[in-house]
């Protein structure tokens, strides 16, 4: 990532690829009742117009699918990350039996993003309608609508700042990607700098942090679980989690001290527990400074002093603040 990339998402505006998420459209009479009854959120509770992050999870209780769902009156769109939407909601429409639902990814649908604190000023100068962002603002993260003719957005909180969602056809997003630039001076932002900024903010991503091996509230989607809702695929484990008060492991970041670059997979040791955890992401900030993420016991605590294992070498790290990543449970 540039510094002038990185100035302009925190200072300005940029635009993030379509390319990082997909859209599952979910139709049918029953798709809110057949969801509820798959999903950690309840969905039931969310009126048209907003949305829920949610979790798909095994029977055991670990992460199937990273979920965000966009209520409208008439269908219900999913957002995943790329490559999710196909076998997604076809493991959603399995559970169809005798439900009028069906799932599809929406090809049709591509999304890209503005995000920084004048995303509002720049969409304004290419004739998307203020009042109406300025609304999605107001009602908070994932409100939505559809804002002109094949323009869909949602207000998103990613990349350690606010912003919006906008979907569309293809050439319609790409068409408003070219006028940003031309007429608002928007750059892209791209994929190597928003995933060092994504590592910077805490966030996880599935297939980095969010895989099948753990709970959702492990790795940091503890907001996606509605305890007071019905029953749900693998809720008995995540209550039974809750109950006890007890994981095993928390998603945290990393400062990285020096010059060297852990990845994906390498071993962290802490004092007193030689297996600490593991690397998940890793991308160095303009200026140098290196950022990491990183699946660790709970014994670790903020503040302590790491050692990560890069073949031969030996990288020392501190664990930052949590900011932003919410475990769902008492650590007691």
């Amino acid at each position: 990532m540039t510094a002038d990339g990185l100035a302009a998402l925190h200072d300005d505006a940029v635009w993030v690829d379509a390319r990082r998420r997909e859209v599952i459209a979910a139709v049918g009479a029953d798709r809110v009742r057949l969801l509820n009854g798959l999903i950690t959120n309840d969905v039931a509770a969310v009126p048209p117009g907003a949305g829920c992050r949610a979790a798909l999870l095994t029977a055991k209780g670990h992460v199937a699918a990273d979920l965000r769902l966009f209520v409208d009156a008439d269908d219900i769109k999913i957002v995943v990350d790329a490559g999710q939407a196909a076998p997604t909601a076809a493991t959603l429409e399995r559970y169809a039996i005798m439900d009028d639902f069906h799932a599809r990814h929406d090809a049709d649908m591509v999304l890209g993003g503005v995000f920084g604190p004048r995303a509002v000023d720049r969409l304004t100068k290419v004739g998307l309608p203020h009042d109406v962002m300025a609304s999605l603002e107001a009602r908070g993260p994932l409100a939505h609508a559809v804002v002109a003719p094949n323009i869909w957005m949602a207000r998103m909180r990613e990349l350690g700042t606010g912003g919006f969602w906008i979907g569309g056809p293809p050439e319609v997003v790409e068409d408003l990607e070219r006028r940003l630039a031309a007429a608002a001076g928007v750059a892209r932002l791209d994929p190597d700098g928003a995933e060092a900024a994504r590592i910077a903010a805490g966030e996880p991503r599935w297939s980095a942090e969010i895989t099948a091996d753990y709970f959702p509230m492990e790795v940091g989607l503890g907001d996606a679980i509605d305890y007071a809702k019905g029953c749900y695929l693998g809720q008995e484990v995540i209550v039974r989690i809750r109950d006890r008060g007890h994981i095993n492991w928390q998603l945290r970041r990393l400062r990285l001290r020096g010059d060297s670059d852990p990845a994906p997979g390498d071993a962290v040791e802490s004092e007193g527990r030689p297996r600490a955890g593991r690397i998940t992401s890793a991308a160095r900030l303009p200026g140098g400074e290196g950022v990491a993420l990183a699946l660790l016991h709970t014994s670790v605590a903020e503040g302590a002093e790491v050692r990560i294992k890069h073949g031969e070498a030996t990288i020392p790290a501190v664990v930052s603040a949590q900011s932003g990543l919410d475990a769902g449970v008492d650590q007691r």
